[in-house]
């Protein structure tokens, strides 16, 4: 292919391999719907909401809990959003800690479509702007899983079950 992807296309990608690992990938019109879509998705149960700029004024439409052990959603923003592996980019700071996208049972990121990129290299691109360096950074393709001995598939054995992606077009 030639030249850049437009956002639509990378949104496509990302979607189908996201997809392809049982992740939930949705394109919503507007910042306003995906927040709506990841109230609805939250529901009456109890979440972490990260401190993350895409998130801001979310935390006071659904049900926060301060322990994260108890929470069963956790909501983050990301770095990047990798269209090739359908691969979200999240980095550790005092306001996004790790362990809400690890520790509750579900994990819903909001993404605009701006922070989407074609390839893990351009992740590592964006993961090298961040200014000041981030404690660590976390590579999150679709919901958690192991296999035991004998091959037997189960999810939300490390992390969350469940893995929603919220993409969105960035205003203007």
């Amino acid at each position: 292919m030639t030249g850049a992807a437009t956002p639509a296309e990378l949104a496509r990608r990302f979607a189908a391999a996201l997809g392809e690992v049982e992740g939930d990938p949705e394109l919503l019109a507007s910042a306003a719907e995906a927040h709506d879509r990841a109230v609805e998705l939250v529901g009456e149960r109890g979440a972490v909401v990260d401190a993350h700029p895409d998130l801001a004024g979310l935390a006071d439409r659904v049900r926060v809990t301060d322990d994260v052990w108890a929470a069963d959603v956790g909501v983050t923003g990301a770095v990047a959003a990798i269209a090739e592996t359908g691969t979200l980019v999240l980095a550790a700071t005092a306001d996004t800690p790790r362990r809400t996208s690890l520790v509750p049972r579900v994990h819903i990121a909001v993404v605009p479509l701006s922070r989407l990129v074609a390839t893990y290299a351009d992740g590592v691109d964006a993961i090298s702007r961040l200014d000041p360096p981030p404690s660590s950074i976390h590579l999150i393709t679709g919901p958690s899983r192991s296999a035991d001995i004998e091959l037997n598939l189960v999810r939300g054995v490390h992390g969350p079950r469940d893995v929603h992606v919220l993409l969105y077009p960035d205003a203007g």
